[in-house]
């Protein structure tokens, strides 16, 4: 019998024991009872996946604190650690949430008592690819909106000498820049509305004169060697011409004093020359009448003895295709030679007295004809 009491008491003392253990072992990761995982809610049903986000600061935000898209209560935050020196949320979400993998996250109090959320959101610009299991939202994705706390010490810092008093000043001064001057600045917010739409109109050559400064600075970003050595022979360059100025303003002078002189000269015989160009216009009228046929009295200016037009069909390479008949009749040389003089008519008379009359003689010309173009003669 007291065998078994001493065995029961052993056994208690075990159990005891070990319940011991356990509370100071889990005393050692114990931080309240928020921080316990409470089974059901958003989150924890079947299909359900999580995903982590980076935050700047926690402020106040516990475990099994709510997630909220679009103020809907969607998961629910099961641990807050620190990985990599960065503030690390795990959120459970439901099955049904659909973000893109670029979402936001920010804190949010959800009243005024001090409890807080997560408020997950779409950005601006959402990505293609949705959020899956796994996934980090990066702390660049990530804030908090401002607190009771900060927003009381805002309001404080103005309400105890922050601006306030200056406001009436400020007020004042306004007034003073405006008063009596409403015309003028209608006037000069009239003319900034015409100067932006011309600007808001310029702005494709705007665009292009940036884009052509762009490309002028590459060019000259490429030839920096080019430019340097520029920049290093200009300096001696602009050093003798400054040594030579004195010249330059001698050149110049003298140039002055001739253009002087040729004005002077042009003055004096201003009236003479506009009496020859009136006198010229009388010839070059005649010569304009005369232009028709000016080009064909050029090709006879060397016809003798033959015209400039017929070369072509005379000389046939080494050889002249030509025949001619030379007529000394005494009536063609008294033609010829004598005509206006007083012995004119002389040799006519003698040949009219032999019994040859030139007017009714037919003189027996033969012509030769071409040897590239005539017929080839065979003989019988």
């Amino acid at each position: 019998m007291s065998m078994m009491r001493r065995t029961r008491r052993g056994v208690r003392r075990a159990v005891a024991l070990a319940a011991a253990l356990v509370v100071l072992t889990s005393c050692a990761n114990w931080h309240g009872i928020a921080n316990v995982p409470l089974p059901g809610g958003p989150g924890s049903g079947a299909g359900s996946y999580t995903v982590y986000v980076q935050m700047p600061n926690t402020l106040a935000l516990n475990g099994n604190s709510r997630v909220l898209v679009a103020d809907v209560f969607v998961g629910t935050v099961r641990a807050i650690s620190l990985k990599n020196w960065i503030a690390t949320l795990t959120v459970d979400l439901e099955k049904g949430v659909r973000l893109p993998k670029n979402a936001t996250a920010k804190i949010g109090q959800t009243s005024l008592l001090g409890s807080q959320h997560v408020e997950l959101a779409a950005p601006p610009d959402p990505s293609a690819e949705l959020l899956k299991a796994g996934d980090t939202i990066p702390l660049r994705n990530s804030g908090a909106y401002p607190s009771t706390e900060q927003t009381l010490a805002s309001l404080a810092m103005v309400l105890r000498g922050g601006g306030l008093p200056n406001l009436e000043v400020i007020q004042n001064e306004v007034y003073d820049i405006i008063n009596g001057r409403a015309q003028q600045i209608r006037d000069f917010l009239g003319k900034l509305s015409i100067f932006s739409g011309e600007l808001n109109q310029q702005s494709g050559d705007i665009t292009h004169a940036i884009d052509s400064t762009d490309r002028l600075l590459s060019y000259v970003a490429d030839r920096v060697d080019t430019l340097d050595q520029v920049l290093t022979e200009f300096p001696p360059l602009v050093k003798h011409f400054a040594d030579q100025r004195d010249l330059f303003a001698s050149a110049v002078e003298a140039v002055g004093r001739i253009s002087n002189i040729t004005g002077q000269t042009l003055s004096a015989s201003q009236g003479n020359l506009h009496q020859d160009l009136q006198q010229l216009q009388r010839p070059l009228k005649q010569l304009g009448r005369a232009a028709p046929y000016l080009v064909d009295a050029l090709m006879l200016l060397l016809s003798p003895p033959f015209t400039i037009d017929s070369v072509p069909k005379i000389v046939r390479g080494d050889y002249i295709n030509v025949s001619g008949a030379l007529d000394l009749t005494l009536s063609t040389v008294d033609n010829a030679i004598f005509t206006g003089t007083g012995f004119s008519g002389a040799l006519r008379a003698l040949e009219q007295s032999w019994g040859r009359d030139p007017a009714t003689m037919v003189p027996d010309i033969r012509f030769t004809p071409n040897p590239a173009d005539a017929p080839v003669e065979r003989g019988e």
